[in-house]
């Protein structure tokens, strides 16, 4: 085992339609903005400054502690994963970084719950941006809904067209009965030599970790395995790495 110690109803409003358009338009421009500054100066970021733009920013945030975030990147850049596959999108953040270090001719899938405790999804707003993320070459698909479902894993492997995974990174339902039937389920799909993610192997609150640190010390004595953890204390977080057939 390797670890890199990186030590009731609302009542409608009069204005109706009109003012959740005007409370929608501030954070669409300053996306916007967002990515127009990314596009004008950020097309060859390097990892360290990919990693500062997705945790500097509101609207595409990732909820990552930026060391561990910056050492699975360097992980990435180096593989340049050809099929990719992301459980948990949230803001995107983790997503975007993965299309900038994925392949230029990758296949990428994410999946993500609307709604439940570790759910909770993103806007048709997010989602136009989300697949403006795919970079000239890339197929990019933005799958919605519950990945432990039968029609999710169609869905799944009718995207990625008979590839395997080069990797999967695991950060949808952290319950322990969810993160184990999306290993179960999607694990297999990962080639010999590719890489299985896991987000929040880190003991911590309940509510933000669930059974992901339980889960992660069952699994990982079989495989070769890397822990990427700032601060054992640091009461969640950290990214747990395993290494298929390695």
């Amino acid at each position: 085992m390797d670890q890199i110690s990186v030590l009731n109803k609302p009542v409608a409003h009069p204005l109706g339609g009109k003012r959740n358009w005007l409370q929608k338009f501030p954070n669409a421009l300053k996306a916007a903005r967002c990515w127009i500054s990314y596009a004008l100066t950020g097309t060859h970021y390097g990892v360290p400054e990919l990693v500062e733009f997705a945790l500097g920013n509101h609207f595409f945030e990732a909820w990552q502690v930026a060391d561990e975030l910056n050492a699975l990147g360097e992980i990435l850049a180096v593989r340049h994963p050809e099929c990719a596959m992301e459980i948990g999108t949230a803001r995107g953040g983790t997503l975007f970084i993965l299309t900038r270090l994925a392949s230029p001719h990758a296949t990428i899938v994410s999946v993500d719950l609307p709604e439940g405790q570790f759910g909770g999804g993103y806007s048709a707003q997010h989602q136009w941006f989300y697949q403006r993320f795919a970079r000239r070459g890339q197929r990019l698909h933005l799958l919605r809904g519950d990945s432990h479902s039968d029609g999710m894993q169609a869905r799944v492997e009718a995207a990625i067209g008979g590839q395997s995974l080069d990797y999967l990174f695991i950060d949808g339902d952290h319950s322990y009965p969810g993160v184990k039937s999306d290993f179960e389920m999607y694990g297999p799909m990962v080639r010999k030599g590719g890489l299985i993610a896991f987000h929040d192997i880190v003991e911590g609150p309940p509510e933000t970790v669930g059974g992901v640190p339980q889960f992660w010390r069952e699994i990982k004595s079989r495989f070769c395995h890397t822990e990427i953890i700032k601060d054992p204390n640091q009461g969640g977080f950290g990214i747990g790495i395993l290494h298929v057939d390695e």
